[in-house]
């Protein structure tokens, strides 16, 4: 009986949110019901009028979200001037009034106050159970601009911006074939944000695709604000150290990787776009390396990739020869060092880690600071807090020396900035407590863990381990691009992108 009882309820529970969903024939029924949905806020348009034909209709859109001047000459104005007599259907309003901007015939008030509240323009009509979505969006919006993180000397200065259909319209402008995909999706409980996922339907991986539809489907949040939320609710792991999501800024990035198989996540209201899957090689590339010789391009991987390993090696490798093992050095190099350590109070691998905590302060007020005050902070206070330190005798100059080349290099490889801040304590302390062999065993670890890890089903460290030769052509060193005739393995169902001496039919 219990049971029953509780069915009904349900039954009934259903059938008035059936009600509550439908539009009525009574426009002002539709029209109490969107004040009460909407409450009494200040920037809701709810306006009730008489078309052409005597017939009664209401509007309702919200104010600074439409383009009122396009609403007023191709949306009321064609309205006014019905005169066929009767009343007239949406449908006709759609197919024979209206011809401005997309139109659709909506039969759920759910979906309808949905589309308003992201621009678009609701029409009711007496007598008709359904209404009239129109899209007039307008909202203000910064221009396209070159971004301030994926600089370039060479190459396209345009940049994503907050409005995800400028984002995708960036990208069409790459990528004009009629297999790219953009499919759109809505996150967040209350903030309903627009999520666009783009990709190319005859070069993606349908699995790694299918999984990225799953990831995001999972999402359950109030709201989603920035693509970073999307971004650490889709990665492999929540305690990922590397990145196994890619970002970017720039529109040809993201056509780039959209061409090698992947897939592109744009996020309504982030300038941030998502790439799907990614490889620990990608974050030492950049766009200029397809832009410029493949000579130059191939000198500038080894510098980051060296920049990399000093970045997270040398403060630990500094610390494990002077503290134990000395006799690698240069005897008249380790009398200077001694000379110049004897009177400081702290150990070497103390000041080492004292001023990598002081470095990460400055850059964190030089990035919250605003910019001209950010910048002089950083650089007065280096040089006076360097200065300063060493002739007060608290640290010496060799600790101070390392500690500039390991901050310089850090500069060469930004995509990597988090992991190797993370990976240079651990080195740091590996190397302070058992020297050389603390160094060792956390590479090892290190190497273990990348060859571990993997990002929507595919191996993360690839095409390092597991091995393949094909794809070491465009990692280490980018061979000429006629010899890239073949995508990265794994990513794409076609894994030829060229023919070298033939050209190729759609």
């Amino acid at each position: 009986m219990h049971t029953s009882d509780q069915a009904t309820e349900q039954i009934a529970a259903a059938a008035c949110r059936i009600q509550e969903d439908r539009i009525e024939t009574d426009i002002r029924r539709n029209m109490e019901k969107v004040r009460a949905c909407l409450g009494g806020s200040m920037d809701v348009v709810i306006r009730d009028f008489r078309l052409g034909n005597g017939q009664e209709a209401a509007v309702f859109y919200i104010d600074n979200l439409v383009n009122k001047e396009i609403l007023g000459r191709d949306f009321f104005a064609p309205l006014q001037g019905i005169s066929v007599p009767g009343p007239v259907t949406p449908g006709q309003i759609c197919k024979d009034v209206l011809k401005t901007g997309e139109l659709r015939q909506i039969d759920s008030f759910r979906d309808l106050t949905d589309m308003v509240l992201l621009g678009w323009t609701g029409l009711f009509l007496a007598g008709a159970d359904t209404a009239v979505a129109v899209e007039a969006v307008s909202w203000p919006q910064r221009g396209i601009v070159e971004p301030g993180t994926d600089v370039v000397i060479r190459g396209p200065r345009e940049g994503f911006i907050e409005n995800v259909r400028a984002n995708a319209a960036l990208l069409r402008r790459k990528i004009h074939h009629k297999d790219l995909r953009l499919e759109e999706l809505r996150l967040g409980k209350y903030s309903n944000t627009p999520v666009v996922l783009a990709y190319v339907d005859s070069i993606a991986n349908k699995q790694v695709l299918a999984e990225v539809k799953k990831r995001l489907q999972k999402i359950d949040i109030d709201a989603i604000l920035d693509s970073g939320y999307v971004e650490q609710f889709i990665q492999e792991t929540g305690y990922s150290l590397f990145p196994t999501v890619g970002i970017t800024e720039k529109p040809d990035i993201a056509a780039a990787k959209i061409m090698e198989g992947r897939t592109a996540i744009l996020v309504d209201g982030s300038p941030v776009a998502l790439t799907v899957p990614m490889f620990f090689a990608e974050g030492l590339q950049s766009a200029e390396d397809y832009y410029n010789k493949f000579y130059y391009a191939s000198w500038l991987r080894i510098i980051r990739m060296l920049a990399f390993l000093t970045n997270i090696w040398l403060p630990g490798l500094f610390v494990a020869i002077v503290s134990w093992h000395p006799q690698i050095i240069p005897a008249r190099l380790f009398m200077s060092m001694a000379a110049a350590e004897k009177n400081t109070p702290f150990s070497s691998g103390l000041s080492m880690l004292l001023m990598l905590l002081a470095y990460e302060v400055l850059k964190e007020a030089g990035v919250r600071l605003p910019k001209p005050a950010g910048q002089a902070i950083s650089i007065v206070g280096a040089i006076i807090m360097g200065d300063a330190a060493i002739s007060a005798g608290l640290i010496s100059a060799p600790v101070l020396i390392a500690l500039s080349l390991t901050v310089t290099a850090s500069f060469v490889t930004v995509n990597l900035s988090e992991v190797s801040t993370v990976l240079r304590l651990f080195f740091l302390a590996a190397g302070w407590a058992m020297g050389v062999y603390g160094l060792l065993l956390v590479n090892l670890l290190l190497l273990f863990y990348l060859s571990a890890l993997s990002s929507f089903g595919l191996a993360y460290f690839a095409p390092f381990s597991p091995l393949n030769w094909q794809g070491l052509k465009d990692v280490a060193l980018r061979l000429p691009l006629r010899h890239l005739q073949f995508r990265p393995p794994g990513l794409s169902r076609n894994r030829r992108r060229m023919r070298v001496g033939k050209k190729e039919e759609n």
